[in-house]
């Protein structure tokens, strides 16, 4: 019994080793065939991995040199030279800062000129032509004065609000508890 056994065993041994080697062999064939076409294949992979890569490095760099110029801009309104990297950098953050600075109309028309977010643009030209948006400056500006406990200044800008009463109260409050 254990002869046959082992007889069993070998032969059960080779025609596993039989299939893994014939599987080899496909494999190697196949490879062989299709050799140019997987190193292409592999080729353009790391091909499209690098400039993947490379486009989203690039344009991590840019946003961090549009938040330093936009940041300068903060600090320092007048410089020119951020204004202009801004502008060439991400004209949309041009555009948001130009809204959010009580901008003249100059440099609203500088905005406008340059390829920005429509929505973006359509807020601008309201804020230029209608002065939509002159009491949310003038809400803002009270409240920047607030904050510089410059009471005096608060209150004209306050005043400055009209034909809205949500921001009239919002002011008052702002007023009555001096921006705390």
């Amino acid at each position: 019994m254990a002869i046959k056994e082992n007889i069993n065993y070998i032969k059960e041994t080779l025609s596993t080793e039989e299939q893994f080697l014939e599987n080899a062999i496909r494999g190697e064939r196949f490879i062989r065939k299709y050799k140019f076409q997987i190193i292409g294949l592999l080729a353009l992979i790391i091909v499209l991995l690098t400039a993947n890569y490379a486009v989203s490095y690039f344009a991590e760099q840019k946003a961090q040199k549009a938040n330093l110029a936009y940041n300068e801009l903060l600090l320092n309104p007048n410089n020119e030279n951020a204004k202009n990297e801004l502008k060439n950098l991400n004209p949309s953050l041009f555009g948001l800062f130009v809204l959010q600075t009580n901008a003249s109309k100059e440099l609203i028309d500088e905005a406008l000129a340059l390829e920005i977010d429509p929505f973006l643009k359509d807020i601008l030209q309201a804020s230029k032509e209608s002065q939509i948006l002159s009491n949310y400056k003038s809400l803002s500006a009270g409240y920047k004065a607030l904050k510089e406990n410059n009471l005096n200044l608060a209150k004209i800008e306050f005043l400055k609000i009209k034909n809205s009463p949500n921001l009239i109260s919002i002011a008052n409050n702002l007023e009555h508890y001096q921006g705390k």
